[in-house]
């Protein structure tokens, strides 16, 4: 018997060494993935995340000043706050009716305290919105909706004062809406990264009504450029992206305890189709089937931010790697990271188009103070090199010169935008023109 038993044990033995070889394996795998991580001062969990989105001294704090600024919210007492909600400004070279006119200016009046509530936040040198990124995924992130809503209160005023024929007050809004823009810039999380790109795409639009109105002054001229090279939308999805890596990190050894804990029981990440790990099979866990997939999503994700990281139009690779990452992950059965990688492949085009229209309105601002000077447009973009522009700016799509044609009353300056193809200048609200009836440039248009 007790032979037996020896023999059994020896078996079992021989079984279970591949099993623990390989575990041994990944554990190396990931621990070196994550070494390379915290080599270079980058978090790999929510402690570290909250340690790396730089602290800021109360009195230095311009987020917690918009956090009083976001509670003095003002709404009609009637339907009208739903017709602001819903609002979408004309088209550029139409002007507001009478009835949108009452209806802003009304809206912008009952919110005039919260407004310059935020004016004084803005006036100091630092950000840090009061998160918790131990939170992870389900960290709370209510300034993102609020920021946003004071910086349509900005635009607002921007149309009103422009149809006014105050241009140079509605600067100051523009000003303003990248300043706001401005406050993310440090948050670690990529959904504040992309509001914050959205922020500055707000007050590119807002800067081409303002171009078409009438001429900038030159102190106005600087204040915009100053602004919108402060804007910086090349930097926000790595940082976002290293963010989110940190918040996720830690669902791949995560147990249902520890989930408990961030969010109560019975919540999405409970359900039997849900990726993460703790609600797999036990046997799966063994074998060290999640671990592979954690693998996977560091060795990816490493990769896919130096990818990245790259100059324009050489980070678009980082699309294609991590559209590639997610298909091979999907097909190879590692949910997590199928599904992390899919969702992100997007995102490069995004910032890429937030790079153009910063190159486009710095451009633009350029040409206007060539006009101011020479009383006449440019020819080309040479011109304005380098009095007006160091070099001419690049197509962040394809790497040479964004395009740039006299019109009848003005000019457009355009990139060709995701298609990578020159649209010659065809707008979006215009992409029904085009052969495939969805392609556009992404344009900044004067008819001045």
């Amino acid at each position: 018997m007790k032979r037996k038993l020896v023999r059994i044990s020896i078996v079992l033995f021989l079984l279970a060494l591949p099993l623990v070889a390989w575990r041994i394996y990944l554990a190396r795998v990931i621990n070196q993935q994550l070494t390379q991580v915290r080599a270079a001062g980058l978090p790999t969990n929510g402690e570290e995340l909250n340690q790396w989105y730089p602290a800021v001294p109360d009195n230095q704090n311009a987020a917690l000043v918009l956090t009083q600024a976001f509670a003095l919210r003002q709404l009609y007492p009637d339907t009208r706050s739903n017709l602001v909600f819903k609002f979408k400004l004309p088209k550029r070279g139409q002007a507001l009716s009478r009835e949108q006119t009452d209806l802003l200016e009304g809206y912008v009046a009952l919110n005039e305290a919260r407004l310059k509530k935020a004016d004084e936040a803005l006036q100091l040198p630092a950000s840090r919105y009061p998160i918790d990124c131990t939170k992870l995924m389900d960290t709370l992130l209510p300034h993102l909706g609020w920021l946003k809503e004071i910086a349509e209160l900005h635009q607002f005023k921007a149309h009103l004062e422009l149809e006014s024929g105050n241009g140079t007050s509605a600067s100051s809004n523009i000003v303003t809406i990248l300043a706001l823009a401005r406050t993310l810039h440090p948050e670690p999380c990529l959904i504040s990264q992309v509001v914050k790109l959205k922020l500055i795409d707000m007050a590119f639009a807002t800067l081409e009504r303002r171009a078409a109105a009438s001429a900038f002054s030159l102190p106005e001229a600087q204040n915009l450029s100053a602004a919108f090279a402060q804007a910086d939308p090349a930097g926000s999805v790595v940082h976002g992206l290293i963010g989110d890596r940190a918040m996720t990190i830690p669902y791949f050894r995560m147990t249902r305890a520890e989930a408990d804990k961030i969010r109560p029981p019975g919540g999405d990440e409970s359900r039997k189709d849900s990726p993460l790990p703790y609600n797999g099979p036990a046997i799966l866990r063994l074998i060290g089937y999640y671990e592979l997939d954690y693998g996977s999503y560091l060795i990816g994700m490493n990769k896919a931010l130096v990818l990245l990281s790259n100059s324009p139009p050489e980070n678009l690779r980082a699309s294609g790697y991590l559209f590639r990452a997610g298909e091979g992950s999907k097909k190879r059965q590692r949910p997590l990271s199928a599904q992390v990688f899919s969702g992100y492949a997007g995102l490069v085009w995004r910032k890429n188009e937030s790079i153009a229209r910063q190159r486009l309105a710095l451009t633009a601002l350029a040409i206007e103070n060539f006009r101011n000077e020479n009383g006449r447009l440019p020819e080309d973009l040479d011109e304005l090199v380098p009095r007006f522009l160091v070099e001419v700016s690049e197509d962040p799509f394809v790497g040479i010169e964004l395009e740039y044609r006299r019109t009848e009353k003005g000019y457009v300056i355009y990139s060709v935008g995701r298609d990578r193809e020159d649209n010659d200048g065809l707008e979006q609200s215009d992409k029904k023109q085009s052969d495939d009836k969805k392609s556009f440039d992404i344009t900044f248009t004067v008819d001045r």
